[in-house]
């Protein structure tokens, strides 16, 4: 019942209501206040900003809900998070509720420039929560509808097999709202023209400007989904922003809303309807217009720069090249890369200038700087990577010291299995962790290496810290608590003053502050002890007054020139980021670079050549200049601001009514009807979902019954996340109908047919083990019932005296041949890279361990002496152990090989009893998740041992097709083949079905098809043909298999 229970629910679990991998956290104390039209859910130390968050959202409501006229029919929720060092939104708009992650996008996310980060967020989300909800085409509680197909395989001369395993798997929604990401993500960030949440900046034009020049830009079906690797899920974002406004400045505003409108037509399965509906045209000519219009502009902009200097380049490998940082003897260069990977995170990398033989540091590290000690031993670096003991995951300070010994060949001997099973490793002996639990990015060392200044990320604001270079002793140099960004701290050259970027209400300067006359950063009271991550009271600090640079435009990125008269920085007052020096004493301002795409990050060697990031259609890649620049006329006013920041603190915003506590709040139950065909049987039925805001609590529940033959299926799954690990209740039951015609042997009674019910219920507790594992521990009770309907043949005289025979249906009689007790232990490992073909093609190492203690009573007859059905059970207790191992590994032309190794034993030899078990507790190794050219009884034994090779290789990794609501991405093909064997004793035993006593083998060839269904929903098609090499001949050795699901079998 478990692998075929797995199945029907992997055809809708892993696109709706999938476990959660995200760590609970009951350590934390929510809180929810009111509004007019919002209920705001916040933890501690979020106060000020659900105080924020509340005057936003309601600022917001009328301007949207007017321009799309929708109006939720309840509060909408948002719920403020900040345990982790995470920057996003979410909105999930069947439920009217928003999630925000407080940590400011700018700080994770290069590509995206400032802005006021909860303004932007929660506009940007609730503008989804409307425009989506004005283009839903039916009932909110309804989502989509569920068509659905399983068809099985023959067991030829297996008469004890009730029904064969699946070989045909399909499950397709229709959506309930079909919106391209372009439209949904390209209105979310326009907003109206008065909400001012986001802006068309600098930094989306390099992106659109650098793509549209090279004609790289996506094409109008890329545009609408989401799945690419590199920048490409944020052109989406670009390009949608660009579209819309387009939109809104050529035909008005209120056509991006009717659209939307249009949108919720039944009949519409695509945009371009809607778009010659309300624009007049259809949607190819409205790209084309938008494009050639772009196109025209971006080549006049660059017309007019003049002579180009745009450096030369260093580092093009990656798309996602940053920071870079110049050791003190200039020989040397640190920057972060992801180099060939398709995602984030980055890598430390350390390049010899001269030589260009690259070393990686350190991996993963933050999208942070990094800085070279005095003596250019050492690095300084931020990463995101161990969660702490409540599973948070936050940005400490790391040091990277070159001169100290690399790990030994005996260590990584004692650690390689840990490593494979667990995929964590200990930390190399030449990585030192500064801090703990302290959120802090941006660190820096003072010029005398005895000082750290790092910026502090917590509760949607940002602080100066300082701490000595060894971790001890923490001083805070400012207490915002207003929503004040800060970045990329650095020292001058004398270590008397300290630049770095700040950024209030999304304008993004510079700031220049002086230390006291000595420099002296021994003054002063100190803070906390490192690691605690609280906010000391900023009294006696060493700070002086200092001023600030702000151009018309973002100013950011502040390096100093050797002698510290210059500082270096960034800025895009011309409309393109460019490298700017500013001479502090005459404030003479030269312009360094000038670009098509961007320039950023600027280090100063000694000989004043300046290495910085530049960006192309390609992405982030470092480049240096060795140039003197050209003289800019600058305004007195860019340089002559007094710094306007409140070193004593800022005071919290108050909420707008006192909060209460969090108790819980149900969302909206969702409902999913299923049209379902099984065994050829219409089976009708639904799935629905609830669970709280908070998610501590979900329900998912299905079930679908047969009018023809009442057989159903049945399950339940509910979920607690109020403790650490999650607690979880599992109830499942099916009902099949079969048929019958035999009689007994005095042909008395006719049996008419046999219903089987089979019953589980499981409870367990299951929880993460390091980052990529997951620990399962259960409990599980199976109950198989039969019950059997009969006629009976009555021996009657006639009224013509003859002697006949009445058959008269019987009353059922039931009987339960299995009641079983089980506990187990499961560990599952998913190391799989983020790439954009890890679904249809994996990269990485998947395990899967079970151990199972089992207390079986099986029915092997009836009492013949009791007056009453009295079952005989015989006590099978056993311990049993299963293993999946599959490694995914990388071969040339972007192929893999993958190797899977399947194993299992039982351990009781009662098991394998043909008379009394007849197999009914063994492995099966035949059918669609094994060896695909046996059918899945066919290979049966208490032993298992199975291996796989499997080459899978791109036939069309970039289709970019679309056909009505199918966007057909990639497909892939892959050949394999197996060996296998199940048996009950010695491995060496004689097999009588197959006439054997070796192994079986397979081989087969499979297709994979990457398409997205509504622009969002993933469909994932598979067919297989499989060839059994040692099949029996009247069994056919060909095999076939089918699925349509949002994952792979």
């Amino acid at each position: 019942m478990g692998k075929l229970t797995t199945l029907l629910l992997a055809s809708l679990v892993t696109g709706w209501a999938s476990a959660s991998l995200a760590q609970n956290h009951p350590e934390l104390a929510w809180q929810v206040v009111e509004t007019e039209h919002f209920r705001i859910f916040f933890h501690e130390g979020l106060e000020g900003a659900a105080a924020r968050a509340a005057r936003i959202a309601e600022a917001a409501y009328a301007p949207l809900t007017e321009l799309y006229g929708y109006e939720p029919d309840g509060r909408v929720r948002i719920v403020l998070k900040d345990h982790d060092d995470y920057a996003n939104g979410a909105a999930f708009f069947y439920q009217d509720t928003i999630e925000i992650w407080a940590t400011s996008l700018d700080h994770d996310f290069d590509l995206r420039g400032s802005s006021d980060w909860l303004r932007n967020v929660i506009t940007h989300e609730f503008a989804h929560i409307i425009s989506l909800g004005a283009a839903r085409k039916g009932v909110q509680r309804v989502p989509a509808l569920y068509l659905q197909y399983f068809g099985y395989q023959r067991e030829k001369n297996r008469p004890d097999i009730l029904i064969g395993y699946p070989d045909v798997i399909a499950s397709y929604p229709v959506m309930g709202t079909v919106v391209p990401m372009w439209l949904a993500e390209g209105a979310a960030q326009y907003g109206t023209a008065t909400t001012r949440h986001d802006r068309w900046d600098a930094n989306r034009d390099m992106v659109l400007r650098s793509l549209v020049l090279a004609d790289e830009q996506l094409s109008f079906e890329q545009m609408g989904v989401f799945g690419k690797q590199g920048f490409g899920n944020e052109y989406v974002y670009d390009h949608g922003f660009g579209l819309v406004r387009y939109i809104a400045e050529t035909y008005g505003e209120e056509k991006v809303a009717a659209l939307y409108r249009a949108a919720a037509q039944w009949h519409t399965l695509a945009i371009d309807g809607a778009c010659k509906k309300v624009l007049g045209k259809s949607a190819d000519e409205l790209y084309g217009e938008w494009i050639a219009s772009m196109r025209q502009g971006y080549r006049a902009q660059v017309a007019a720069l003049g002579p180009l200097r745009e450096g030369e380049r260093i580092v093009d490998v990656g798309f996602s090249n940053l920071r870079p940082r110049l050791a003190p003897n200039g020989e040397q260069l640190a920057y972060l890369s992801t180099r060939k990977r398709h995602h984030y995170p980055h890598g430390l990398i350390v390049r010899d200038l001269a030589s260009g033989e690259e070393e990686v540091a350190a991996f993963p590290a933050a999208a942070s700087t990094v800085d070279w000690s005095p003596d250019g031993r050492k690095l300084l670096f931020s990463r995101i990577d161990r969660a702490d003991k409540y599973g948070s995951r936050q940005a400490d300070i790391y040091e990277w010291d070159s001169a100290a010994a690399g790990p030994s060949f005996w260590r990584n001997m004692v650690w390689w299995m840990p490593a494979m099973v667990s995929g964590t490793a200990p930390e190399t002996p030449r990585i030192k962790r500064l801090t703990r639990g302290m959120r802090a990015l941006y660190p820096t060392y003072s010029p005398d290496g005895e000082w750290i200044v790092f910026v502090q990320n917590k509760g949607t604001n940002n602080n100066l810290a300082m701490m000595r270079a060894d971790g001890t002793d923490l001083r805070y140099l400012t207490h915002f608590a207003d929503g004040t960004q800060l970045y990329t701290p650095r020292f001058s050259p004398d270590g008397r003053k300290l630049a770095f970027a700040t950024a209030r209400e999304g304008q993004r300067d510079i700031a220049v502050v002086e230390l006291d006359a000595e420099g002296d950063w021994t003054g002063g009271p100190s803070g906390q002890p490192s690691g605690l991550g609280q906010l000391g009271q900023p009294q006696g600090l060493p700070l002086r007054g200092g001023r600030i640079i702000a151009t018309p435009g973002t100013d950011r990125d502040p390096a100093w020139s050797a002698d510290g008269a210059e500082l270096v920085f960034a800025s895009d007052f011309s409309g393109i980021f460019n490298i700017y020096a500013l001479n502090l004493e005459t404030r003479a301002l030269r312009q360094i670079t000038n670009t098509v795409g961007g320039a950023f990050s600027p280090s100063v060697g000694a000989d004043g050549e300046v290495v910085f990031t530049a960006y192309t259609a390609a992405g982030f890649e470092i480049r240096r200049l060795q140039d003197e620049g050209t003289p800019v006329a600058a305004e007195e006013a860019w340089f002559s601001q007094d710094l306007p920041l409140d070193w004593d603190g800022t005071p919290v915003a108050a909420l707008p009514s006192a909060p209460q506590a969090y108790g819980i709040d149900y969302l909206k139950t969702g409902i999913l009807p299923r049209l379902f065909i099984d065994e050829g049987h219409f089976k009708p039925g639904a799935y629905i979902a609830s669970g709280d805001v908070l998610n501590r609590q979900s329900v998912f529940a299905g079930g679908a019954i047969a009018p023809a033959n009442a057989d159903r299926d049945l399950f339940a799954i509910y979920e607690f996340k109020g403790f650490r690990p999650t607690l979880f209740l599992e109830l499942f039951n099916q009902r099949r109908h079969s048929a019958r015609g035999d009689s007994t042997e005095d042909k008395t009674i006719v049996v008419t047919g046999v219903n089987y019910s089979l019953s589980q219920l499981s409870v367990g507790v299951r929880g993460k083990l390091g980052r990529h594992g997951e620990l399962t521990a259960s409990a599980t009770y199976d109950r198989y019932d039969a019950s059997v309907e009969s006629d009976c043949l009555v021996c009657k005289s006639r009224s013509d005296g003859q002697v006949g025979f009445e058959r008269t249906r019987q009353r059922p009689f039931g009987f339960t041949y299995l009641n079983g007790f089980g506990l187990g232990l499961t560990y599952r490992l998913e190391l799989i890279a983020r790439r954009r073909d890890r679904d249809i093609s994996p990269m990485g190492r998947q395990l899967y361990a079970r151990y199972d203690r089992m207390f079986n009573f099986f029915q092997e007859g009836f009492n013949q002496k009791s007056s009453f059905i009295d079952e005989n059970y015989i006590k099978l207790f056993y311990n049993q152990f299963t293993v999946d191992w599959k490694e995914h590994m990388p071969m040339p032309g972007n192929t893999r090989l993958g190797l899977r190794l399947y194993g299992g034993w039982i351990d009781s030899e009662a098991v394998a009893d043909s008379t009394r078990v007849r197999g009914f507790f063994d492995y099966r190794l035949g059918g669609l998740n094994f060896m695909k050219g046996y059918t899945f009884y066919s290979i049966e034994g208490r032993k298992a041992l199975m291996g796989t090779a499997t080459l899978r290789f791109p036939l069309l990794p970039n289709m970019d097709k679309r056909v009505a609501q199918l966007y057909f991405d990639k497909v892939y093909g892959a050949v394999y083949g197996s060996m296998g064997k199940a048996w009950d004793r010695n491995i060496g035993e004689w097999n009588e079905r197959y006439g054997r006593d070796g192994p079986l083998r397979d081989v087969g060839g499979q297709l994979r098809f990457d398409l997205i269904s509504y622009y969002s929903i993933p469909t994932r098609v598979q067919v297989d043909v499989a060839y059994g090499i040692d099949e029996v001949p009247d069994k056919g050795r060909w095999k076939s298999y089918f699925t349509v699901l949002f994952g792979y079998l």
